[in-house]
């Protein structure tokens, strides 16, 4: 995770170097890689579907543009690329036929209850998914431009959960959201982290990580304060604030992420006595300036 920071992070700043290995130049881009597997799924689908390129490894899809409502996420995916490039061509193949099937036979409701998680996500994802045939996404204020997404989780993919969907499986959005709350936790898998300029960074082999920062445990009395970025669907970064270079570090990267458009969240969120603020951008004169004071 840190390898794929830090080749993002170059052109934005100076806290990492990256050299380029002479194997890399064979590699298809990211850009590249998620090109080929939107054309490889143009090709498999019987009819042309609606894409929109969200990020250099994200996209939504479906079949039409009422219904363009599927997200994929290739991060993980490249990485295995990365790792075995012989590969590439199955896993563009194979990934193709699995979002084809699911955009036209869609996502089963099968145990239902036991699939809803919660992920955050920028406000900016509701209006995205304001085209959406199904109804209004279910979600709620978090802190920052963060929202906390109720999502039914399968081996494939995340969908975001419509309050027409909570309905027909018989389900309120209380129960949704205390059930989600056991769910994430469950269903998080493995956590990776790795500390590097004072900064530990953050994923889940399920991709759920976003999911951590919103369970209760993560922000109580009980727990040190913190500060939170959730630059990509599976990556995040947190500093404890007693840790004012590991702090100054991360705003730094985030100012140059967010004014770069390639972080998913536009803010830097923080638990403090165990609530939840926006650390970043300052909306009060709390913070002035990178020398941060962890005594905020």
């Amino acid at each position: 995770m840190i390898r794929r920071f830090a080749t993002l992070a170059t052109s934005i700043s100076c806290f990492f170097a990256a050299a380029a290995s002479a194997d890399t130049a064979t590699l298809m881009s990211e850009t590249e890689f998620r090109n080929a597997i939107i054309s490889a799924m143009q090709d498999t689908s019987e009819t042309e579907l609606c894409v929109a390129r969200l990020s250099d490894d994200s996209f939504r899809a479906g079949l039409t543009t009422e219904s363009c409502d599927y997200f994929a996420y290739l991060e993980n995916l490249y990485i295995e690329y990365e790792n075995d490039p012989a590969r590439g061509e199955a896993l563009i193949s194979e990934t193709a036929e699995k979002y084809v099937r699911l955009i036209h036979t869609g996502i089963d409701d099968t145990n239902f209850e036991e699939r809803l998680v919660v992920q955050l996500r920028p406000a900016s994802y509701l209006d995205e998914n304001t085209h959406s045939t199904d109804g209004a996404i279910v979600a709620r204020p978090f802190a920052g431009d963060l929202v906390a997404v109720l999502m039914l989780d399968s081996p494939e993919t995340l969908a975001a959960v419509t309050e027409a969907r909570l309905t027909n499986n018989g389900v309120s959005v209380e129960q949704a959201f205390d059930l989600a709350i056991q769910n994430t936790r469950s269903r998080m898998g493995e956590v990776y982290q790795d500390e590097y300029q004072k900064i530990d960074f953050l994923s889940s082999s399920n991709g759920l990580i976003s999911g951590q920062i919103w369970l209760p445990e993560t922000c109580s009395a009980e727990t040190r304060d913190a500060a939170y970025f959730i630059y990509d669907h599976n990556s995040m970064m947190k500093v404890n604030l007693n840790n004012p270079l590991g702090v100054s570090n991360m705003l730094s990267l985030a100012t140059g992420l967010v004014g770069q458009g390639e972080s998913m969240a536009n803010s830097v969120v923080r638990c403090k006595s165990g609530k939840w603020s926006q650390l970043w951008p300052a909306q009060t004169a709390e913070v002035t300036s990178f020398r941060f004071d962890p005594r905020l």
